[in-house]
């Protein structure tokens, strides 16, 4: 095999991205310039992504279930979920859900009572036990998942901890540790570090207050679907994406144009399709086009949100990465405008450029990677637990790659 660097390049990108959120943010005043470093360690790896060849998914057969390394990575997945068991049994009683720790999963809790007693249209009515009448914001597929654990009467919480299992688990399944043993090696240490800080150290709140697990799971749920090259598996785990935080998309007309320059019709009409039909299912049934009308001019209430945030928890912009601290709150417009047109610019832009210079089949991952680093960086408030979607995407999309490298 002919060595490149590059294999060592992008696992060195996705090493400082990983650390500028985590454990780099233990040193106090490194925010602001770690912001710069998970910037550009995120673009670079959505460059490099161009460089390399196209991931392919494992295959699965009769066969492959019964080898001894099936049943090694199944004993894994299962300690995995012990261990994410044991720190939410902590965390849980640490922390248990009230609005003076986090409004977020309180408020998600009421939107899905309100689903489950049938009062849909009211679903996003305001909640007056909440700071005297909140305005509900969430997404359907951001709080649906919690309605039948909210129905069971269980801790609403353990719908993250599968989330991630599931994300973790399948970090597992693809790990190949018998190709490039030295890098593999370092993937496994940054996929053991991120864990350890979502899970056990907890500082971004994800196990305990935070919702930004389904988020993770849909995304790596979408790196799949795109390495598979299922289209119709790809607008499904696309909608769940987009129907719970606009993160990516930018990515969508840019992944439609890639489709069309590509001439591959057939993908984009199930990718349509099936992209339509989980929006229908999701989202109108639900709660009704007038909800949506509603919820689609939220972007717009943004500014003022991130204003009231400067006043009232200014650290926020010091302790988690993103470019708002350097712009303050007499420029919050001023970085609204820029993340909207960067975010509806660069990944299309990205895919006409690098379409024509590499032609690289990698060219929807990377553009997915690039649209969300500049949304997380940009965007108006960066609250820590945010930044992580994109480090899963880094993490399924490096291991497929150093997997399928012999």
């Amino acid at each position: 095999m002919n060595w490149t660097p590059r294999p060592k390049l992008l696992l060195t990108a996705f090493a400082l991205e990983t650390l500028s959120i985590t454990w780099f943010l233990k040193i106090p005043g490194w925010a602001p310039f770690l912001s710069i470093l998970y910037f550009i360690s995120g673009v670079t790896i959505a460059l490099l992504l161009l460089a390399f060849p196209a991931p392919k998914l494992p295959k699965v057969s009769l066969r492959t279930l019964t080898e001894p390394v099936t049943h090694y990575r199944l004993v894994a997945i299962a300690l995995t979920g012990l261990a994410l068991y044991t720190w939410c049994v902590f965390w849980f009683e640490e922390m248990p859900i009230d609005i003076y720790n986090a409004d977020m999963l309180p408020i998600i809790k009421i939107m899905c009572e309100r689903f489950i007693a049938g009062e849909h249209s009211h679903i996003y009515d305001t909640i007056p036990s909440i700071w005297h009448g909140v305005q509900p914001i969430y997404l359907p597929t951001m709080w649906q998942p919690y309605v039948p654990a909210i129905a069971m009467g269980i801790d609403m919480r353990w719908v993250i901890a599968l989330a991630l299992l599931f994300a973790f688990g399948t970090f597992i399944a693809l790990y190949r540790p018998q190709t490039h043993r030295y890098l593999s090696f370092l993937t496994a240490a940054l996929a053991f570090l991120l864990f350890w800080w979502v899970v056990a150290d907890n500082t971004a709140g994800i196990v305990s207050v935070a919702e930004e697990g389904t988020v993770i799971a849909y995304y790596v749920l979408l790196v799949l679907a795109l390495v598979s090259g299922r289209p119709w598996l790809a607008g499904i785990a696309a909608s769940l994406c987009l129907l719970s935080r606009y993160a990516f998309i930018g990515w969508i007309p840019a992944y439609i144009l890639y489709l069309i320059l590509e001439k591959k019709g057939k993908s984009l009409l199930w990718f349509a399709f099936t992209g339509a039909l989980c929006f229908v299912l999701f989202f109108l049934i639900p709660v009704g086009w007038s909800t949506f009308l509603r919820l689609a001019s939220l972007p717009g209430d943004y500014v003022a949100f991130a204003g009231r945030v400067w006043k009232d928890s200014p650290d926020v912009f010091k302790t988690a990465p993103g470019f708002a601290w350097f712009f303050g709150p007499k420029k919050i417009s001023l970085l609204h405008r820029i993340l909207i047109i960067l975010s509806f610019t660069l990944p299309t832009s990205f895919v006409l450029l690098a379409r024509r210079r590499f032609n690289s089949p990698n060219l929807p991952i990377a553009a997915l990677k690039l649209a969300l680093v500049v949304f997380y960086c940009f965007i108006d408030v960066p609250y820590l637990y945010l930044f992580y979607t994109s480090s899963f995407v880094s993490l399924i999309i490096i291991t497929l790659l150093l997997r399928e490298r012999a």
